[in-house]
């Protein structure tokens, strides 16, 4: 098991995180989220809001990894 601050797991769970995002914002991943949401009876602001929380939770990941591969 690797540790949570270790920049090699960090960049790599980062770069699958920004894998996802690439998805979800393409149209047919839009249209997936938008009809899941639509299923549970919640809107499709849901569906922006999950993108959005996962890029910025990518670009967290790949902030934080940077700085510790540079320590000695």
């Amino acid at each position: 098991m690797t540790r949570r601050d270790d920049p090699a797991w960090l960049a790599s769970l980062a770069e699958t995180l920004t894998e996802v995002d690439e998805f979800l914002r393409s149209p047919a991943g839009h249209a997936a989220l938008d009809g899941f949401y639509a299923a549970r009876g919640r809107p499709g602001f849901d569906a922006g809001n999950l993108i959005d929380a996962v890029s910025f939770t990518a670009l967290s990941l790949r902030s934080n990894a940077a700085p510790q591969a540079r320590q000695p």
